[in-house]
């Protein structure tokens, strides 16, 4: 296994060719720790017997447990540099890419087909001030008649004389008010 190798100009690397580089720096690391985590298999399959084309004295009981001890700590070193792989990866992966300044606005483009379909409506606006009360309208025609109304009764001015003078039925009529002011008080 080779290791890699990465180009050495850095005048021209921008910010995006850089976060381009950790990933892959990222991936090589986790590449190597595959071989490194195949290789603690191959031994344990050694001294096990199991590897093919290898023939080789038996394995004691402590054999076995110092490579399984051996292969314990490997594993749980690989373990802590997978957590700091990801780490490294989930700040590569959030970090933003930076851009320049806005460059001028470019020349407008032919204008397209008018035969396609309305846009959707706009979002409501606000409601605007109430503006002032316009003129009076002309009087509108006149409505119909309503129905003849309770015929009320009717006042009558009249002396003490004369009220007396009435007749009973003229006095209880239910439809006639009369209004007795004192003698002399009509003639004005």
């Amino acid at each position: 296994m080779s290791l890699p190798t990465f180009p050495m100009d850095s005048s021209k690397l921008t910010r995006e060719d850089a976060i381009n580089k950790v990933l892959l720096s990222i991936a090589m690391e986790e590449l190597g720790l595959s071989h490194i985590i195949n290789a603690e298999g191959e031994k344990i399959q050694y001294v096990l017997g199991t590897l093919e084309g290898t023939v080789g004295p038996g394995a004691s009981v402590d054999d076995v447990i110092r490579v399984n001890e051996s292969v314990k700590n490997l594993l749980e070193q690989a373990a802590i540099s997978q957590k700091a792989l990801a780490d490294k990866l989930k700040a590569a992966l959030s970090a933003p890419v930076l851009r320049g300044p806005t460059g001028p606005t470019g020349p407008t483009g032919a204008t397209g087909p008018s035969d396609g379909p309305p846009g959707p409506p706009g979002p409501m606006g606000a409601t605007g001030v109430t503006g002032p009360i316009g003129a009076d309208g002309s009087t509108g025609p006149t409505g119909l008649q309503g129905p003849q109304g309770d015929p009320g009764f009717t006042l009558y001015p009249i002396t003490a004389d004369d009220y007396m003078a009435l007749s009973d039925e003229d006095k209880r009529n239910p439809n006639i008010l009369w209004a007795i002011y004192p003698d002399g008080f009509l003639a004005a």
